[in-house]
């Protein structure tokens, strides 16, 4: 039987988290699904957490990446529906039934939702919603006129196979990519419900590598921006250096009271976007708590 549902699911050293990934599909409480999960040579408690559930399906092999790994699944699966899902992600229950009710009965490509943010750094858990009114917003990346929650993406093999697989060059906005990519071809179609939980642990790739990820932005759909409108460039530019300056100052703002060395080194990339920030009380706030 071709199951409906897709999960691949791709590791490394993620044995502290993939339990929990594991266990909230299987309370989808559904029988059409298949599970693979891709790990890279975990050296650490992976392997025993996942031999305890013989319903997955594994392979272990060294990859180049994310993304490498990710194209290894789509090929080696068969559901229409595909859902990523990283090692330390989660389905909130029913998610399933959400999309086959609002992809597959409702004839959609592409749906999106909200996802319930758990961090650890003392913050409390938050609904953070998703939004997207054209797909050009995705190209504004210094903005947040676009917010797409990778784990409550979810689309259909038709459409991967219309787009093409990942881009194996990309690191950390492998995803991003892929979303501009599908939207140049089918609708994003916005569900208003909590499809995932996203842990903002202390080892996953947006908190620890925020400054490659822009710059990995900006390589990709900076590109992609002036390709799409060549007369606004300088405009976008300026636009650009203003809302990063902006950025890292919030973003030290955040990490100050755990990592003062970062936030410093935030506030120093503010003023090489924007020096006039130094003449406003809210970078002088944000250095203070980051001395």
């Amino acid at each position: 039987m071709i199951p409906t549902f897709s999960v691949i699911t791709p590791s490394w050293n993620q044995g502290a988290w993939i339990d929990g990934c594991i266990r909230s599909v299987l309370a989808q409480g559904v029988d059409d699904f298949e599970h693979l999960v891709l790990d890279n040579c975990s050296n650490d408690e992976t392997p025993e957490v996942l031999a305890r559930y013989p319903h997955l399906r594994v392979a272990v092999e060294h990859d180049s990446g994310q993304a490498n790994a990710l194209n290894k699944g789509f090929r080696a699966t068969s559901g229409p529906v595909i859902c990523w899902l990283n090692s330390d992600d989660r389905y909130v229950p029913e998610t399933f039934q959400i999309v086959r009710r609002e992809l597959l009965d409702a004839g959609r490509d592409v749906i999106f939702g909200n996802t319930l943010e758990v961090f650890f750094n003392g913050r409390p858990e938050r609904i953070h919603r998703a939004h997207l009114d054209t797909p050009e917003d995705m190209l504004y990346w210094w903005e947040r006129r676009a917010t797409i929650h990778q784990p409550a993406v979810f689309f259909t093999r038709r459409a991967l196979e219309a787009v093409g697989p990942l881009r194996e060059d990309l690191h950390l906005t492998l995803d991003l990519e892929f979303w501009w990519r599908l939207s140049r071809k089918f609708r994003f179609h916005y569900v208003d419900e909590t499809l995932a939980v996203q842990l903002r642990q202390p080892d996953s790739k947006t908190v620890k590598q925020i400054p490659l990820f822009f710059e990995e932005k900006a390589q990709v759909f900076g590109a992609e921006l002036d390709a799409l409108q060549p007369h606004r460039r300088w405009q976008n530019n300026i636009a650009r250096r203003l809302g990063m300056g902006r950025r890292w100052v919030n973003f030290a703002k955040t990490i100050a009271p755990t990592n003062r060395v970062t936030a410093r080194d935030y506030l120093r990339r503010s003023l090489e976007e924007n020096p006039f920030l130094l003449a406003t009380p809210g970078w002088w706030s944000a250095y203070f708590h980051a001395r």
